[in-house]
C-alpha cells in the first residue's frame, strides 16, 4: 500500500457528487403498450447514463430497444428487484485544535455523504458508503461518486479532505466495488489479470513528467493498482481502465488520487472473469443507444434475471 505523509500546498478540492435531475428531451419511441409487449417477450434492461449536462437518468428498455419509461437518478436491477442509488449530505462533528504560541482554532466545517441502495417496494436498504468520523479533524469534507456499473457491480470513488491544523490539509481517495446482488463489497482489484503489464504501462506515462527518471525509480516502488473503472463505447461494449498511483512529494502530486501521489490511467486488456458476462450488451441496449444520441452510458443490468 502507498505510505502517505503530510506536507504544503493548496487544498485539494473534493469531487462533487453526481446530480440526479435532468431536463433531457425524450427520444422518438413507440407507444408504452407496444414497448411493454416487447419487454414481456425478452425481459427488461435497465440502462442508466449521463446527459450532456452530467446529470443521470435511468431508462427501462425492452428487448428491441424501445423505452418503456424513464426516470431521474440511477437504478440497478438484480434478481431480487430494482435498487435506487441514493446519496445524501450529512454533517460531521469536528474539533478545535491548538496552534503555535498557545493559540486555538475553533472547530471547522464538517460535511460528508452517505450512499445507499434502496430496494423498491420494500423497506430494505444496503448501506454502501458511510460518513467518516471527524476524529480529531478541525475540518473534514467527504464526497462519494458512482463512476459506473457493470451489471449489479457498482464502482464507487470516495474522497476525504481533512485538516488537522498541520502545515496543510490532506486528501485521501478510496475505491470500492459493490455487489448489489449480494449486498457486499468485492475485491475486484485482486481479480484484475496482468497487473505487472499495467504497472509497466503506467510507469512509462509517469516517467514522462519526471526530471530524473532513474532516481525516481530507485526511490519508489512500482505503481500500485488503486482503482478500475468501466466505460462503454458508442455501441455499449465494455472497456475497463486501471488507475495506478505511486508516491510523490506533496507539491509533486497531480491531484488525481490521494495527496503525495501521482497516477496514470491505462486500459485493461483482459476483462476480469467476474465481469465477462457484461462485456457485450444485448441488442436492446445497442438499439437504445442508436435511438438516443447524447447519452453517455454508465451501466446496464437485466431485471429479474441472473447473468
Amino acid at each position: 500500500m502507498l505510505t502517505l505523509i503530510s506536507g504544503c500546498a493548496a487544498r485539494p478540492q473534493p469531487v462533487p457528487p453526481v446530480p440526479l435531475e435532468i431536463p433531457l428531451a425524450p427520444a422518438s419511441r413507440p407507444s408504452e403498450a407496444q414497448a411493454a409487449g416487447n419487454a414481456a417477450s425478452g425481459g427488461v434492461v435497465l440502462v442508466w447514463g449521463s446527459a450532456r449536462d452530467g446529470s443521470s437518468r435511468t431508462w427501462h428498455v425492452a428487448e428491441g430497444g424501445a423505452v418503456i419509461r424513464e426516470e431521474p437518478g440511477i437504478v440497478v436491477a438484480t434478481r431480487r428487484g430494482e435498487w435506487q442509488w441514493e446519496v445524501r449530505a450529512e454533517q460531521v462533528a469536528t474539533s478545535a485544535c491548538e496552534l503555535g504560541l498557545g493559540g486555538m482554532r475553533e472547530p471547522g466545517e464538517g460535511t460528508a455523504m452517505r450512499g445507499e441502495l434502496v430496494l423498491r417496494g420494500k423497506s430494505e436498504r444496503q448501506e454502501v458508503i458511510t460518513p467518516p468520523d471527524g476524529d480529531e479533524s478541525n475540518e473534514i469534507h467527504h464526497t462519494t461518486a458512482l463512476v459506473g456499473s457493470v451489471g449489479p457491480y457498482l464502482f464507487i470513488e470516495e474522497r476525504t479532505y481533512t485538516d488537522l491544523c498541520g502545515a496543510h490539509g490532506f486528501e485521501g481517495v478510496a475505491f470500492m466495488a459493490w455487489d448489489a446482488e449480494r449486498g457486499a463489497a468485492v475485491d475486484l482489484l485482486a481479480e484484475v489479470p496482468g497487473v505487472p503489464a499495467l504497472q509497466s504501462a503506467a510507469e512509462v506515462l509517469l516517467d514522462q513528467n519526471e526530471d530524473d527518471v532513474e532516481a525516481a525509480r530507485q526511490e519508489r516502488n512500482a505503481p500500485e493498482l488503486v482503482q478500475i473503472a468501466p466505460a462503454y463505447d458508442a455501441r455499449g461494449s465494455l472497456r475497463l481502465t486501471a488507475q495506478l498511483a505511486r508516491a510523490a512529494c506533496y507539491a509533486c502530486g497531480d491531484g488525481e488520487w490521494s495527496s503525495y501521489t501521482r497516477s496514470a490511467v491505462v486500459p485493461i486488456a483482459r476483462t476480469p472473469a467476474r465481469l465477462a458476462a457484461w462485456a457485450s450488451p444485448p441488442p436492446g441496449v445497442r438499439a437504445f443507444l442508436e435511438r438516443t444520441p447524447g447519452v453517455r452510458l454508465g451501466g446496464w443490468s437485466r431485471s429479474g434475471q441472473e447473468e
